[in-house]
């Protein structure tokens, strides 16, 4: 049986990733061992673990829609670049 639900891993990760808090002090907090959440990380990263996006603050949201938005702009910048030549 898992030690820890994935409702505590995702707010353990949520608060690496978004609030930026560090692996000691997550550790001193919260009793996670840094290799633990280090692991936790990858799997959010490979897409087993997932965060609940309603829990990100709305600058988090603006800033993932600036990089879908940035990356949507380079995609169709090479698609009309490619239509021109």
């Amino acid at each position: 049986m898992a030690r820890y639900s994935n409702e505590f891993k995702r707010k353990m990760v949520e608060e690496r990733l978004i609030n930026k808090k560090g692996y000691v002090d997550i550790e001193r907090e919260h009793g996670v061992l840094r290799g633990t959440l280090f692991q936790w990380i990858q799997k959010f990263n490979s897409g087993e673990l997932y965060l609940d996006k309603r829990n990100l603050s709305n600058k988090q949201k603006e800033i993932d829609e600036y990089e879908f938005l940035k990356k949507s702009y380079a995609l169709l910048k090479d698609i009309r670049s490619k239509q021109q030549e």
